[in-house]
């Protein structure tokens, strides 16, 4: 198993909430943190600030496709950020990684 993190944000912290427990429910993630994030960007022309939810997903390579797929289905962004990030694990919670998403 290959594992990685990926992030992505909400505006409203129950929209993260409730990704969060249905990735989980789903075994699409072993884990997902979340924290309250200052964001600036760049939309539809102009720059944005805002409070938003960053989300940390514990996953797997495997479940990638089917993430991204999940994501769009019920992100309610129109364009939500998928940031996959390859990361090493120590032998214990990579253990306990896989056996969560199983």
């Amino acid at each position: 198993m290959n594992p990685v993190v990926v992030l992505t944000t909400t505006e409203k912290r129950e929209d993260a909430v409730s990704l969060a427990s249905l990735l989980v429910e789903n075994r699409l993630a072993a884990c997902v943190n979340l924290f309250p994030v200052e964001s600036f960007y760049r939309w539809e022309g102009e720059v944005q600030r805002s409070t938003e939810y960053k989300l940390i997903i514990k996953t797997a390579e495997e479940k990638w496709t089917k993430l991204q797929s999940f994501l769009h289905e019920h992100h309610p962004y129109s364009v939500p950020e998928m940031t996959k990030v390859n990361t090493e694990m120590s032998e214990s919670y990579l253990a306990w990684l896989a056996n969560s998403l199983t």
